[in-house]
């Protein structure tokens, strides 16, 4: 009995910042089961509850959850949990992000690893639910991150700059990196997904302080799957958790997601469902 004790106490714990969306594949709902297939304990806190996600569905319904979320932080402060990461994704206002920059905070000085996606634009916009403020209130937030997981249009958004068109220059998108890194001496990782090279690479970048620079490449698909980017940060954070070092956490992230993309089209799915990656949760091994 003792055994199973220790070893239910050395599951990591990570505190999931995120919306739940009813239907469709994103947000908590492929968050949770990715990071507890990776052997973490999910503790979610969320953010909002909507009847469907925002990708392709109208009249959803949408519930801020902000004054929960202040509820669960304050219980779980008097339960004195110790995480292991803060994972951090949709942010629904500017309260939300003043939570959880003061959340982040705190959870740093307890060594939990504080990782943030920061989730609020692609295609060259900012969603519709942020404001210029809140992208503003998104940069100072992300300061306080050990890992941040930008799109390309927010790595520009991040970095004050307006949106340029792919394709881009390899030393163009380096510089980028590098000054994303630059904003505050926390951040330790960088990662700048849905990038698009002069010569028809498309994949992912990332790089450190030590000036290594590395890119993992994969196939363009025609279609953006609602949720895919959700998908990467968890197996990303999880592999990270759990020891492994960034290119194998990036190079299974982003082998997984090719994989469940072609099995996704060739079921059929509707795009705005999201990817079927149910079955292939089991692949997930550490």
């Amino acid at each position: 009995m003792q055994n199973k004790r220790q070893e239910v106490n050395l599951i990591p714990k990570a505190a999931l910042f995120h919306d739940i969306s009813s239907f469709g594949r994103c947000a908590l709902s492929v968050i949770m089961p990715i990071v507890a297939a990776l052997k973490i304990q999910p503790i979610a806190i969320p953010t909002a509850l909507l009847s469907t996600h925002t990708g392709g569905f109208t009249d959803y319904s949408f519930l801020d959850l902000t004054e929960e979320m202040k509820k669960i932080i304050k219980h779980h402060d008097e339960l004195d949990i110790k995480f292991d990461a803060v994972y951090s994704g949709f942010l629904g206002s500017n309260e939300q992000i003043k939570i959880i920059s003061d959340y982040v905070k705190i959870q740093k000085e307890k060594k939990a690893l504080i990782f943030i996606d920061p989730v609020m634009a692609d295609s060259g916009k900012l969603y519709s639910s942020y404001s210029e403020e809140m992208k503003k209130n998104m940069i100072n937030l992300i300061k306080y991150a050990d890992i941040i997981t930008p799109n390309i249009t927010e790595a520009f958004f991040l970095l004050d700059m307006p949106f340029q068109e792919p394709p881009y220059k390899k030393e163009f998108v380096k510089n980028l990196l590098f000054r994303l890194i630059d904003l505050h001496f926390e951040i330790k990782t960088v990662i700048i997904t849905s990038i698009e090279l002069e010569n028809g690479e498309y994949g992912v970048v990332y790089g450190d302080r030590s000036g290594d620079i590395k890119y993992k490449f994969t196939t363009k698909y025609s279609v953006d799957y609602p949720g895919s980017g959700d998908m990467f940060s968890s197996i990303v954070c999880g592999y990270i958790l759990n020891g492994y070092d960034f290119e194998k956490a990036v190079s299974t992230a982003v082998e997984y997601i090719d994989r469940v993309i072609k099995y996704t089209i060739e079921c059929g799915t509707p795009v705005r469902e999201g990817l079927a990656f149910e079955k292939f949760l089991g692949d997930l091994k550490l």
